[in-house]
């Protein structure tokens, strides 16, 4: 991972936002998300190995894996007052994360995880070892596989290996033991995504002992790109507790990237 792009305002003491991205996706899974929140607010789009720009990595597949890549590309962006974001896959990497940064003494503020049913739930049917007309029928049924790429046999193979290796590590990240967290945990539940409704994301309120909260969001699996959504994510993050409404003043451009 690389260090932010972009330096904070000059005297602004900003919150951070780690977002961690679906299965198959990347860093640009929040490229949209870069005129959503005001200048208080530092955006770190956190990119796992295998993908983008670090395509020739080895691609993590296990919880400790996980958990050094992070600390490792992170550094101390945890150290200073920060909330997690996590999307799909990204939820279940947001939650590990959290609990290890909680175990070391530097909780985040808050947990936002969306599309994603909890860890302790009985897992989505989307697996590794399905073949590739499920895996592609399954997808399809998310919206998660762009026309151009299914019609691409090489760079299918290689979205289709990535996506299974992220099933890897969501189906061993559900398998180690869990302890809620002591922060506020939110989540967000597509009105419209087969894989994880309102019922479901109301599961995650067994992942906090601190307060939690479930709200519904118009749109698919992907919701996270629609710009509805980042009016939505505004308005729930303002009413964070810790004061952190203080971090929303008029939008700006202010993006970084954690490849």
């Amino acid at each position: 991972m690389i260090p932010a792009v972009l330096a904070p305002p000059p005297g602004a003491s900003p919150v951070r936002l780690l977002c961690f991205h679906h299965a198959g996706g990347g860093a640009s899974a929040f490229t949209s998300w870069a005129h959503a929140l005001g200048p208080h607010w530092e955006l770190f789009a956190v990119r796992l190995p295998g993908r983008e720009s670090r395509l020739l990595e080895p691609r993590v597949t296990r919880h400790e894996q996980l958990l050094a890549e992070l600390d490792a590309g992170l550094g101390p962006l945890p150290h200073t007052p920060y909330v997690l974001y996590g999307h799909s896959l990204g939820a279940l990497v947001a939650y590990a994360f959290a609990q290890h940064r909680s175990r070391l003494g530097h909780p985040p503020l808050a947990v936002l995880v969306g599309a994603c049913p909890p860890p302790h739930a009985e897992p989505p049917p989307l697996t590794a070892d399905a073949d590739d007309r499920r895996l592609l029928a399954a997808l399809g049924r998310l919206g998660g596989m762009p026309a151009e790429v299914l019609g691409r046999a090489g760079i299918l193979r290689r979205a289709l290996d990535l996506i299974r290796d992220d099933l890897r590590l969501a189906q061993n990240l559900r398998a180690v033991p869990h302890e809620p967290l002591a922060v506020p945990l939110y989540a967000f539940a597509g009105d419209r995504d087969p894989m994880a409704d309102h019922a479901t994301m109301r599961g995650w309120s067994h992942c906090t002992t601190g307060p939690f909260d479930c709200h519904d969001v118009p749109g698919g699996h992907f919701f996270h790109s629609d710009p509805d959504f980042l009016v939505l994510l505004r308005t729930h993050l303002a009413r964070l507790p810790t004061g952190l409404s203080r971090a929303f003043p008029e939008p700006s451009t202010d993006h970084r990237e954690a490849p």
